[in-house]
């Protein structure tokens, strides 16, 4: 399935900074993962949204299913998290099942599931400020008839992340922070580095839901310095993101991500 790559991911697969960590890119119907076997997680999982007359909703999947893709010693089982000294961490999607489900129906979703899409977030996090940023991606494409968004999710590290520890002893590092990269084209060629927006956002596990999404925003540069990937290898020059409080040097009829957070 190498052949998907490129369709979910802008301008190719990020480079991998971390000589000490390799990726394995695994490859699904509706989204694709960059998946750490040191890490025991995702780097990075990308998708692609786009608007349609119609959409699926199945129901969301009731299990979680480990990914026989991954050799043994790196394959998480279905068992969730749990707690670790006293705070829930939450078997965290990436990838969102909600937004693949509605665009390429119920294999996919069930794909979402795969334990190689997931990491462990806090439960604060997942079900508040990182889950409405999920949904304000989902649904850009309600606003209007442009093409497509493409979004990239990511885990955070510090230099000694705490570890929980998963059957057969495998051992998960828990995340400081995760971001997400998103790129929404706004003319043509869609493709050129002057003819899209892209916005990042980083947010600590313990942001709280009552923090205004916009100051979350986050230069792209800074996320990869932190994340040891470098995105967008299909350009040449250097990204210029817009940050959330009036960037003078991006139109404000732009940026309908931005638009959407105020």
């Amino acid at each position: 399935m190498a052949h998907l790559v490129d369709l979910f991911l802008f301008k190719g697969a990020p480079t991998n900074l971390d000589e000490e960590r390799e990726v394995q890119i695994l490859v699904n119907q509706g989204y694709v993962v960059g998946f750490c076997p040191e890490r025991n997680q995702p780097l990075w999982s990308a998708y692609r949204v786009a608007g349609a007359d119609r959409d699926v909703d199945f129901d969301r999947p009731h299990l979680y299913y480990a990914d026989e893709r991954l050799d043994p010693e790196h394959r998480l089982s279905s068992k969730t998290f749990g707690k670790h000294k006293d705070i829930q961490y939450h078997v965290g999607h990436l990838v969102p099942n909600e937004v693949i489900n509605r665009q390429f129906g119920r294999l996919a979703q069930l794909e979402t599931f795969f334990m190689s899409n997931m990491s462990p977030q806090r439960g604060s996090l997942n079900t508040g400020i990182w889950l409405k940023l999920e949904d304000k991606i989902r649904n850009i494409e309600d606003t209007n008839d442009k093409d497509h968004m493409w979004a990239i999710a990511g885990p955070i590290f510090g230099d000694d992340p705490e570890i929980i520890t998963r059957d057969g002893g495998i051992e998960v590092p828990i995340p400081e922070a995760y971001y997400y990269v998103t790129v929404d084209p706004f003319r043509y060629p869609w493709d050129r580095e002057s003819n899209v927006d892209v916005v990042c956002f980083m947010m600590d596990q313990d942001t709280p839901s009552s923090k205004p999404l916009e100051d979350c925003v986050t230069p792209l540069d800074e996320i990869e310095a932190k994340a040891k990937l470098k995105f967008f290898p299909g350009w040449q020059q250097t990204i210029n993101t817009a940050l959330a409080n009036d960037d003078p040097r991006v139109p404000q009829q732009r940026h309908r991500l931005l638009q959407q957070l105020r």
